[in-house]
């Protein structure tokens, strides 16, 4: 068998660099989830990589990209330098920026794919050569190499961030030291007291499931967290799959404003309400709370809250609700569809350390059961969404005399940092809001 051999040039597409910061000049705020997720680092071209880390900073720190402030960065960083050849920085910002194509976001973003791929491979490529290297020069016996080789393979295909999240026993016990000294901040409170005792308010990282049937009131929970979070000064990013935004802002409003949600819906509005919604917007003009209602996928919603994280923080995602998200494959079942799309929003909430929010929808079952109370085990669609869950709460409507009580029950079936337990409050449907 012939030996392939390739080297990291061969593993390189300087076009798509080149595409990527000419787009990145036209639309920079549709790309800066790509901003934030690639690093310059993953350019093979040096010279890219370093203009494009001056992109990522000015959209970090939300100035306009244009080769003016692009340059403008790079001479006070000491990097603009006299040399116009191509593939300098001067010719990168003043040529390819400028005159090259820009071509669409969704086209970017697979050039920016095609560029994080090809560095791996480069990645791959230096380790082979590292391990042969390795095979030739180490000391000892065949054995030892091969076990030090090994060593070697095991810590491949991890990323940087991941092996230096490795702490030893003491950095692991100064962690723990300053979460139980207050030297780390707690929990953002929810806005009920009661779940707050039982988990510690949300955490980064940690994924919360709200389980409910139809008309239970999975987004009105959700949306109350995240306004309470909001006034708080708590940065949150909601997607609604169920509800335009017309609607999610009137299920907002209308309990702090005191316009009941039923007159909201109907258009009914009178001008007097009206002015307290006014009023509420004006005093709270800057509430940092973002809804996107788009039919959006998985991809997308983890593309554009990598973004916001990036450019202005993350503290709270809501996405409402996991039974409607689209996916990005074709050919899979629901189920699958759905154990996919929560280990994405799972692995997402630790990635950028902000709670995940994700209302869900509950089997039938339980109202056809002599005990209606509904269980984990309800959860619609798939066994996965109750596996990756930090915390499951179901919502409980009892019956008396075939008609719901004015209260609703938080059920806190899983607890994966604390106790479970139950807690009945008051059910405003009125305004749409748990009191």
């Amino acid at each position: 068998m012939t030996e392939p051999r390739f080297t990291e040039l061969e593993m390189q597409a300087a076009a798509a660099e080149r595409a990527l910061l000419a787009a990145v000049i036209r639309n920079p705020d549709a790309l800066a989830g790509v901003l934030a997720s690639l690093p310059g680092s993953d350019f093979y071209s040096l010279q890219r990589g370093i203009v494009w880390d001056v992109c990522r900073e000015l959209s970090a720190a939300n100035q306009a990209i244009a080769s003016v402030t692009v340059a403008r960065t790079l001479l006070a960083q000491g990097k603009w330098g006299d040399d116009v050849s191509p593939g300098s920085i001067r010719h990168i910002v003043q040529v390819e920026m400028v005159q090259g194509d820009g071509e669409s976001p969704l086209a970017a973003s697979r050039h920016a794919d095609l560029v994080a791929e090809l560095a791996r491979r480069r990645e791959l490529i230096r380790s082979i050569n590292y391990m042969r290297q390795l095979a030739a020069e180490h000391d000892g016996t065949a054995s030892d190499t091969l076990a030090v080789i090994r060593g070697f393979v095991d810590s491949l295909g991890q990323p940087e961030e991941q092996a230096s999240a490795t702490m030893t026993w003491l950095d692991m016990f100064q962690e723990f030291e300053a979460a139980h000294t207050g030297e780390v901040r707690p929990g953002i409170p929810t806005p009920w007291t009661e779940l707050d005792a039982l988990i510690g308010g949300l955490f980064g990282g940690r994924l919360y499931v709200i389980g409910g049937s139809p008309g239970d009131g999975k987004s009105t929970v959700a949306l109350n967290i995240g306004l309470h979070a909001a006034l708080l000064g708590h940065q949150v990013l909601a997607f609604s799959a169920e509800m335009p935004t017309i609607d999610v802002f009137g299920r907002v409003v209308s309990r702090p404003s005191e316009v009941p949600l039923h007159t909201i819906n109907r258009y009914k509005i009178s001008e007097f309400e009206m002015s307290r919604i006014r009023d509420y917007v004006k005093a709270h003009h800057d509430l940092p709370l973002r809804v996107n209602a788009e039919n959006t996928t998985i991809n997308a919603i983890i593309s554009m809250a990598r973004a916001q994280k990036h450019r202005r923080g993350l503290d709270i995602l809501i996405v409402d609700y996991l039974q409607l998200i689209g996916s990005d494959a074709n050919g899979r079942s629901a189920e699958e569809e759905i154990a996919k799309i929560s280990t994405a929003l799972k692995r997402l909430s630790r990635e950028l350390d902000c709670a995940v929010i994700v209302p869900a929808q509950l089997n039938r079952n339980p109202s056809t059961r002599a005990n209606s109370r509904p269980v984990k085990a309800d959860l619609r669609g798939s066994g996965r969404i109750e596996q990756d869950a930090d915390v499951a709460l179901l919502l409980w409507h009892e019956e008396e005399n075939g008609k719901r009580t004015d209260d609703v029950t938080f059920i806190v079936d899983k607890n994966r940092h604390g106790p479970r337990g139950d807690i009945r409050l008051p059910w405003d449907g009125e305004f749409g809001s748990v009191a």
